[in-house]
């Protein structure tokens, strides 16, 4: 993939409203980090992939402290490995499946885990949970990862270790 290209038309397109940083690992593989300033315009970054025949590998997301969510893609474009942030404060974002059909499964589970719509997407149905189960039920748990750096909301955990370890 002529990288160079790619990342001048987004920067050409996009301006100010995106960030843009290039990696590569140890081992010489190439990866953009993208985080865009204004959610909407993930549709104008999956035009772009599309134009270069990228397909979407899945995306992550995750609650902020704050109550808003991030939302990560991560596409292939010939191998290099692009990684576009989008930040929600509606528990609302633009559904790039219409454009790039290889992020459906990815935006149901973050639609069906976290409770955060993916406007336009054009399959409603549930990939895993239970209709009984809410929308966002993982917005209900402490993360593992969380939980044993000791950043939950309470110390309860820890309390009982130590007392475990001082009782023998």
């Amino acid at each position: 993939m002529n990288t160079s290209k790619f990342i001048k038309i987004l920067r050409e397109t996009l301006g100010e409203q995106c960030s843009i940083k290039e990696d590569k690992d140890s081992y010489g593989n190439h990866s953009i980090w993208m985080k865009l300033k204004v959610k909407e315009s993930i549709n104008v970054v999956a035009n772009s992939i599309k134009s270069f025949k990228g397909r979407c590998i899945v995306a992550t997301a995750y609650k902020n402290r704050d109550g808003s969510h991030t939302i990560i893609y991560h596409f292939d474009i010939n191998g290099t490995i692009l990684n576009v942030e989008i930040k929600t404060n509606d528990n609302m974002f633009f559904s790039i499946t219409p454009i790039i059909p290889s992020a459906n499964w990815a935006e149901r589970e973050i639609r069906e885990m976290y409770g955060v719509e993916p406007i336009g997407h054009p399959n409603t149905d549930r990939l895993f949970l239970d209709y009984s189960i809410a929308k966002g039920v993982l917005n209900e748990f402490i993360p593992l990862s969380k939980l044993q750096r000791g950043v939950s909301k309470t110390d309860i955990m820890w309390k009982k270790v130590e007392e475990d370890i001082n009782n023998g």
